[in-house]
């Protein structure tokens, strides 16, 4: 039995990017919004402060190049409106399922579809006992396949037995297709309830 270690292959498409952006844009409007507070406040001065917080030379400025500032902040809207379309399509696109290409001698390269490996696994899966229903999707890239699979399990299933059964039957069944020795695997577990039986 192969060694069973936590999956990196998250269930849904990683967030990390999105995540990061929202997490420096929260902070530096934090810092520009702190640094306002303190500022209009007079904490950094004896008495309250008695100026506006946006400096008068950079007020005058802005008044004697009306034009110029207006073409600057039209640029800056439609680079942020440019950038907020990209990051919606990035965000909604949907994920990619890899075909794989297999390396053979005899009849050189073979393309699988990701569709044709998902069933394959989905029907191998649902053979193990105790699962009632599989669906398996590929993800990942075609250098670097992973496999997402939900299970759902007939109640009272010895989940252990299943785990083993699975990875025993089923993922080294498909590493050995793929010609691979490892292949990151996203398992979730759900249990089927039984049928409700009307009394009479």
């Amino acid at each position: 039995m192969t060694e069973i270690k936590p999956s990196s292959t998250p269930i849904g498409r990683a967030a990390g990017f999105e995540r990061g952006v929202v997490v420096l844009l929260g902070a530096l409007s934090l810092l520009v919004g702190a640094a306002v507070l303190v500022v209009g406040s007079g904490v950094l001065g004896v008495f309250r402060a008695r100026r506006p917080v946006a400096d008068p030379l950079l007020v005058q400025w802005l008044r004697d190049n009306a034009q110029l500032a207006a073409g600057v902040g039209l640029v800056l809207g439609a680079l942020l409106f440019v950038l907020g379309l990209w990051w919606l399509v990035r965000a909604l696109r949907p994920e990619e399922r890899p075909d794989v290409r297999l390396e053979h001698s005899d009849t050189g390269d073979l393309h699988v579809t990701s569709a044709a490996l998902a069933n394959a696994v989905r029907t191998d899966a649902e053979q193990v006992s105790g699962v009632q229903r599989a669906r398996v999707r590929m993800a990942g890239s075609e250098r670097s396949p992973s496999l997402r699979l939900t299970l759902s399990l007939k109640e009272g299933t010895n989940v252990r037995h299943v785990w083993e059964e699975l990875d025993e039957k089923v993922l080294s069944r498909a590493r050995r297709a793929l010609g691979r020795e490892t292949l990151p695997t996203a398992i979730r577990l759900r249990l089927d309830r039984a049928p409700k039986q009307r009394v009479r």
